[in-house]
């Protein structure tokens, strides 16, 4: 009798630490999802942000560009050609400085 009792405690016990085991893993399995997701959030996050920084970058770009075209339009309208090709130089010139300062000078704000 007493040795269907040790055995049926041993069975609730091995019962017991198995249900147990069972809930550990599964929190583990669940804190790790909870990691690569809170990760990929991030992820998103500073995705997001740089997509932001590429719109705005290119509307202050396409401001400046409507801006040059005004500004040749007025000058070849008075005729002032020699304006106007200095004008073009002088871009020309500022392009090849932000190609040769690699490409990420358009992700600094400067212009704010």
């Amino acid at each position: 009798m007493l040795l269907i009792a040790l055995l049926i405690t041993f069975t609730q016990l091995f019962v017991v630490y198995f249900l147990l085991f069972r809930e550990a893993r599964g929190r583990l399995q669940q804190e790790q999802i909870n990691n690569l997701l809170r990760l990929r959030l991030e992820a998103l996050e500073r995705e997001t942000t740089i997509v932001q920084q590429s719109i705005e970058n290119t509307r202050i770009l396409r401001h400046d560009l409507r801006h040059h075209y005004r500004m040749l339009y007025a000058l070849l309208e008075e005729g002032d050609i020699k304006a106007a090709v200095e004008h073009i130089e002088s871009q020309r010139a500022e392009i090849g400085k932000l190609r040769d300062s690699g490409p990420c000078i358009l992700l600094s704000n400067d212009r704010k």
